[in-house]
């Protein structure tokens, strides 16, 4: 079978993560399919079965990304005699004629939490996405012969906006390395706070700096580690930058994870700090409530409401609320990307 992987859009964070994954799974696992792997730059090589097509100009602009999606991409489909088509990039390529899976990893459409403004300087990037972008993600729904996504809020939210069949949205959880090896044995600290993140808006860092603030009449003493460059100056908090991932679970060993993002699809930090048996201050989400459900260890709180955040810290601290010694176990399963490609070739045969 030939299959194609649609991934233009895929340049550094997550996305680009998620791309490597499902390569570095198909090279090690798949030798019956021959796949053809469209994406911008040198992210991945080719081998026996692989093919890598590097479209950069389409990288370049959102212009450019629709034609392809909408007008000159079927043309590259057709001619690569595709048997289906796999998007990463949450959206289909119109016009083709043969089965498409969308890998639907991008939840800033289908949140009801924010509402983006384009009047507002620091929000017009995410309301273009959030409003017209989304519509883009929303019509390739209603498109795509199938549906893959990490949760079961998504799969709701989905039904909802886009009122599409739910039989069509197959839930397949992420992969989720079991992290117990790396739990190291460290006296755990009331006063120690952390949060692996980075600067975009919905991480919400703002709300963890106002919580500091409210608290800083308090005579607390604790600190708040934020894995970005240095930011305004602010007592209790610290900038540490990026860090490599052993540090990241050594600091969830000692301290407690605080988490106010206000939009994921999965949030591994959660499970991470949840494996090391943290203490995790949660944003009061869908997604967050998916992935805890069955962890002792969380309380959560309103990400819009600094106060209700500064409120469990100070309790954290003065030992109100206290570490319950509970841990969530992760099974050495199976990679997930099998169960993805399962759904890929059964498009076909549907």
């Amino acid at each position: 079978m030939r299959i194609v992987v649609n991934d233009v859009a895929a340049s550094s964070g997550g996305v680009l993560t998620v791309l490597k994954d499902f390569y570095q799974y198909v090279k090690e696992n798949d030798r019956e399919n021959e796949w053809f792997f469209l994406v911008s730059d040198d992210y991945i090589e080719p081998t026996e079965n692989i093919h890598v097509i590097k479209l950069p100009e389409i990288k370049k602009s959102y212009v450019k990304r629709l034609m392809f999606d909408f007008i000159t991409g079927r043309k590259l489909i057709k001619e690569l005699k595709a048997d289906c088509v796999f998007s990463l990039q949450n959206t289909v390529i119109h016009g083709v004629k043969v089965p498409q899976t969308v890998y639907q990893h991008q939840p800033l459409p289908f949140q009801d939490v924010k509402n983006y403004s384009f009047f507002k300087k620091d929000e017009r990037k995410m309301a273009v996405y959030q409003h017209l972008i989304g519509k883009t993600i929303f019509l390739s729904a209603k498109k795509a012969d199938k549906l893959i996504v990490q949760t079961e809020w998504m799969r709701d939210a989905i039904v909802k906006k886009c009122s599409v069949d739910r039989d069509k949205i197959v839930k397949i959880a992420p992969n989720v390395e079991n992290s117990e090896k790396l739990r190291v044995d460290v006296e755990r600290k009331s006063n120690m706070f952390f949060y692996p993140t980075s600067a975009v808006p919905y991480k919400n860092i703002s709300c963890i700096v106002e919580a500091c603030r409210i608290l800083e009449d308090k005579n607390l003493d604790f600190k708040v580690k934020l894995t970005v460059p240095g930011g305004e100056e602010q007592k209790n908090i610290e900038y540490i930058g990026q860090i490599p991932r052993s540090e990241v679970f050594a600091n969830l060993c000692e301290g407690s994870l605080i988490f106010p993002s206000y939009i994921e699809t999965f949030g591994y930090p959660l499970i991470e700090a949840a494996q090391m048996g943290a203490i995790v201050l949660a944003a009061d989400c869908p997604y967050a409530h998916e992935v805890l459900c069955d962890y002792d260890n969380v309380y959560y709180f309103d990400p819009f409401k600094p106060e209700a955040l500064a409120e469990l810290i100070e309790k954290v601290v003065r030992g109100d609320i206290e570490n319950k010694n509970v841990f969530k176990r992760v099974d050495d399963g199976e990679n997930t990307w099998k169960d993805v490609v399962c759904e890929i070739i059964s498009a076909k045969k549907e």
